[in-house]
């Protein structure tokens, strides 16, 4: 399966009268995500499913990542993706969607980054995403019990790096 883990992009700030949930994508967040989209729709298999947080902001970015996919592409909201949600429970319910082939979720930080770290165990690596990168991991669906591997990391205005040493660098 291939699993590709992306950050939304950017989003208004929140105030006293805009709560965090209704943040949405900036005109500059909307224009990231499409040209994100349309980058990762040409470096590989297209995502059949797409699993995204909630909030606003990411339904938004997977809306457009979506337009991208195959036309066959699902799009799913689960509250495994909020901010603060178990990372375990994730891990378990991405693994559990090999059959799906090919599936992007769209979330946040530092949440993503802890799920990326787990699935390629490497907890000890620093893993953060910029707002609209994507990384794109392999998982092997008959062995699941072993960590996925690193395909690719691609964040917004930056080539395609192939080296998870590049991608995150230890600090």
């Amino acid at each position: 399966m291939i699993l590709y883990v992306m950050r939304h992009a950017e989003a208004i700030e929140g105030s006293d009268t805009l709560q965090d949930e209704w943040r949405y994508l900036t005109e500059k967040g909307r224009n990231t995500a499409k040209k994100m989209s349309s980058l990762i729709s040409k470096s590989g298999p297209k995502s059949r499913l797409t699993i995204t947080s909630p909030l606003t902001r990411a339904v938004q970015t997977a809306e457009i990542a979506a337009e991208k996919a195959c036309r066959r592409n699902v799009l799913v909201a689960s509250t495994l993706l909020l901010p603060g949600a178990d990372i375990n429970q994730l891990v378990t319910h991405l693994k559990g969607c090999t059959d799906a082939g090919r599936v992007m979720v769209v979330g946040h930080e530092p949440q993503l980054g802890y799920v990326i770290a787990k699935l390629l165990d490497c907890e000890d690596r620093a893993i953060t995403l910029k707002k609209g990168a994507c990384v794109a991991l392999k998982l092997d669906p008959k062995h699941l019990d072993k960590p996925a591997g690193f395909l690719w990391y691609l964040a917004p205005n930056r080539k395609h790096i192939t080296s998870i040493k590049k991608a995150f660098p230890q600090g």
